[in-house]
């Protein structure tokens, strides 16, 4: 889920380098625009309506609760800061120092690698009906069988020994209690706590087990040296039909593909290209995470 952003004149001087980078270069200079495409003027330089449409499309929710312009004049005003900065700097020759040049290139970089990744995932089609269709049936926990749960989530820590006979134990375990008894006669350290959480707030690999269960019934789930039991203390039916998930669904698909058409094409792009490890990074070497940082 996305957060949040608040946007105010003060924080605007704290802006990402990568909208830094684009704004250090596309104000002041260059052919006046017309007065409909300028926002302000800030000395020299100009702030345009494009530039603040840019920030609010950046934020959703920013657009979305924009009564009577308010956020519209805050991101304007925030932006006017950091062009009187950006102005400064350049007065004092800021944009020459080693370390902003440094910062402005990978800024640029990471907006070019950004934009040829976008580029690529808007070449990708949107799922079909039949698609959607197949996802919806082949996930009931998610939508015709979706259930609320409250679950008691219990940390695990112990000895192999200790843990060893625990998964078949637990999954016969009828109660929460059952599940505090187990522990305690093989002398594992936990800690519990409940929590309430809907079907799609669930991890698939949790969810999809969780949901065969019966309330009192456990689960018992390792994950490296991670070790927890869920117990299912209610569980509520909430199902979601099918014509009121289709464009979640839809839209979820479509993520996933242009995320694997993307991660498709930067496989692409590493089996063609010429990479070489130096230094304290080379493949084979004692431990590449120790090299020593860049100077």
């Amino acid at each position: 889920m996305s957060t949040l952003f608040r946007f105010s004149p003060r924080r605007a001087a704290l802006c990402s380098l990568g909208a830094s980078a684009v704004l250090l270069a596309g104000c002041g200079g260059g052919e006046r625009k017309s007065d409909t495409q300028i926002a302000a003027t800030v000395n020299k330089g100009e702030i345009s309506v494009h530039q603040v449409q840019s920030v609010l499309q950046r934020q959703p929710r920013l657009m979305a609760a924009d009564a009577g312009g308010t956020a519209t004049a805050r991101v304007l005003e925030g932006l006017i800061d950091q062009e009187l900065a950006a102005q400064a700097a350049r007065d004092v020759s800021l944009e020459k120092d080693p370390r902003v040049v440094q910062s402005l290139e990978a800024a640029r970089r990471e907006l070019l690698a950004l934009a040829w990744q976008e580029s690529i995932a808007a070449k990708v089609s949107n799922p079909s009906t039949e698609e959607i269709d197949r996802y919806y049936e082949a996930h009931p926990e998610l939508f015709a069988q979706r259930r609320l749960y409250i679950l008691q989530e219990t940390s695990l820590e112990g000895t192999p020994d200790q843990l060893g006979g625990l998964p078949a134990k637990v999954s016969l375990a009828q109660s929460a209690d059952d599940v505090a008894s187990l522990l305690q006669q093989a002398g594992v350290r936990s800690s519990s706590r409940a929590i309430a959480m809907a079907a799609e707030d669930l991890p698939q690999k949790l969810l999809e087990p969780l949901s065969r269960l019966e309330p009192g019934r456990s689960g018992y789930f390792a994950q490296g040296s991670t070790v927890r039991i869920y117990t299912v203390l209610e569980a509520h039916k909430a199902p979601v039909e099918r014509r009121l998930a289709l464009n979640a669904i839809g839209a979820y698909l479509a993520k996933d593909r242009r995320s694997e058409a993307v991660s498709q094409a930067m496989k692409e792009l590493r089996g063609k290209a010429k990479i070489e490890y130096l230094g304290g990074f080379a493949k084979g070497g004692e431990n590449a995470a120790s090299a020593p940082p860049a100077r």
